[in-house]
């Protein structure tokens, strides 16, 4: 049995599917995490799930790979005290 797929859908789609690769969007470069979901408000304070909302709540520049163990310590300190 012989496919029916247009050539030209199937060139349009790889089209698309190539700019999407190309695509660069702000968000990312910034490492965020995803936050699971729960039914009560107890689960909303466990770790799993409180940890990732805390970190994501973080400014983009804390939250930068490419920082030291002492350099996110303090810029950590600024933000939170100063």
């Amino acid at each position: 049995m012989a496919e029916l797929v247009d050539p030209y859908l199937v060139e349009e789609i790889s089209e698309l599917v190539a700019a999407a690769d190309r695509r660069q969007l702000r968000s990312s470069d910034v490492a965020t995490f995803v936050v699971p979901r729960t039914n009560t408000r107890l689960g909303d304070r466990a770790f799993p799930v409180a940890e990732p909302r805390l970190w994501n709540s973080l400014p983009s520049n804390l939250r930068h790979s490419d920082l030291t163990l002492h350099q996110f310590r303090r810029a950590l300190k600024t933000y939170l005290f100063g």
